[in-house]
C-alpha cells in the first residue's frame, strides 16, 4: 500500500513537473521525489562508465551545469537533486544514484537545506556519516569529496553559526580517513565582512550566479583533479 502511495505521489508531482525546474527546500516533497525518480530512471537507462566521478547533493550541486568543464578531463557525472537534505542523500541517493554505478569517486554537496530546516548540525553529521559508511562498505577503493556548506545570502545567514558548525563537524569527521576529502567551498564565498558576496548570487536567491561557479571550480578542481587524473581510465 505505502509503495502505491508513493508511486502515486510521483506520477501525480511529474505530471507538473518542468525538467527545467529549480527546487528548494520549499518544494514540496513529492515534486523533490518526482525530480528523484526521473533523475534515477535517467540514471538507469544510461548509466555511467564504471569508475566515473559520481556528483550528488541539492540545487547548489544540481545547478552545476559546468561541473564536467570544470573538472576536465575527469569523467563526472551530475545526480544532483534540487530541495535534498542530508537524510535523503544518506537514505536513497548513496545506495541508488552512486554505488550500483561503481564510481571511483563520489562528490557531495548537502547540508544548506538541513541547516535552513532547523537540522542540528550534529544530525547533519550522523546522516553524513552513513553515507560514507555506506560508500566504504560497499566500495572500499572509492573516495568521497565532501564540498562546504553554500552561505546563502537573506535569511539563511541568519543561521551561519549552525552553517559554521557544520562544516566543522564534516571537515573533522573527513579528516578520520584517507579516502574522504572536505573542500571548503565556505570561505572563498565570503566578502572581508564576513557575509556572502552578492556579485556571486542571484538577485534575491539562495542559489549562485555562474560567478559563484567559477568561484567553487577554483578551489575544487585543484584538489580533486590531480587526487583523480592518475585513475582516469573511463572509456
Amino acid at each position: 500500500m505505502r509503495l502505491r502511495l508513493f508511486a502515486a505521489l510521483v506520477l501525480c508531482a511529474s505530471a507538473g513537473f518542468a525538467a527545467d525546474e529549480v527546487l528548494s527546500d520549499k518544494s514540496s516533497s513529492a515534486k523533490i521525489m518526482a525530480l528523484y525518480s526521473k533523475t534515477l530512471a535517467a540514471a538507469q537507462k544510461e548509466p555511467p562508465a564504471p569508475g566515473s566521478i559520481i556528483c550528488i547533493g541539492s540545487s547548489h550541486m544540481q545547478l552545476w551545469k559546468s561541473v564536467k568543464e570544470d573538472l576536465a578531463p575527469l569523467t563526472v557525472v551530475n545526480y544532483g537533486i534540487g530541495g535534498s537534505r542530508m537524510t535523503q542523500a544518506a537514505d536513497l541517493f548513496i545506495d541508488n544514484l552512486a554505488i550500483p554505478f561503481k564510481p571511483r569517486a563520489v562528490i557531495l554537496y548537502e547540508g544548506s537545506n538541513d541547516i535552513n530546516a532547523g537540522t542540528k548540525p550534529e544530525t547533519v553529521l550522523a546522516n553524513f556519516q552513513k553515507i560514507h559508511r555506506k560508500l566504504h562498505a560497499a566500495l572500499p577503493q572509492a573516495r568521497l569529496y565532501v564540498l562546504g556548506v553554500v552561505p546563502s545570502p537573506g535569511k539563511r545567514f541568519e543561521k551561519i553559526a549552525e552553517l559554521k558548525k557544520t562544516n566543522e563537524l564534516l571537515a573533522k569527521e573527513c579528516a578520520t580517513q584517507p579516502w574522504m576529502k572536505f573542500i571548503d567551498t565556505t570561505s572563498p564565498l565570503l566578502g572581508a565582512d564576513g557575509k556572502p558576496k552578492e556579485e556571486l548570487f542571484k538577485p534575491g536567491d539562495i542559489h549562485m550566479l555562474p560567478a559563484g561557479y567559477v568561484v567553487w571550480k577554483s578551489v575544487i578542481a585543484p584538489v580533486i583533479v590531480p587526487a583523480e587524473k592518475p585513475f582516469e581510465h573511463v572509456k
